[in-house]
């Protein structure tokens, strides 16, 4: 599952990897990662960093990190989720923050 999360984030345009206990993308600033490649049941899970509260029922839990900063916390279970079009919509929009 990491790997089409991957694959989808490079494809919106430049950004750095980084892994070591947890993978992180950044553009100008951080932008999301998951703190575990996968357990044993394939579960990941994904933080996502926005300049905004985003209320919607996938998520985990949110939490405001700073006045312009929340981060939105996803337990991805399957390949189906990763492919829906409000997960990719929050990648998507991690992504412009990180580029902001």
């Amino acid at each position: 599952m990491a790997e089409k999360i991957i694959t989808f984030t490079k494809g919106l345009g430049p950004s750095r990897q980084e892994i070591k206990g947890q993978m992180t993308f950044a553009g100008k600033r951080k932008f999301w990662m998951w703190t575990y490649g996968g357990t044993s049941d394939g579960t990941l899970y994904l933080t996502v960093c926005l300049d905004r509260d985003v209320k919607d029922p996938h998520f985990h839990y949110v939490k405001q990190t700073s006045p312009t900063r929340w981060n939105h916390h996803v337990v991805v279970k399957s390949l189906d989720q990763i492919e829906s079009s409000w997960f990719k919509d929050l990648v998507k929009a991690g992504y412009d923050f990180a580029n902001k």
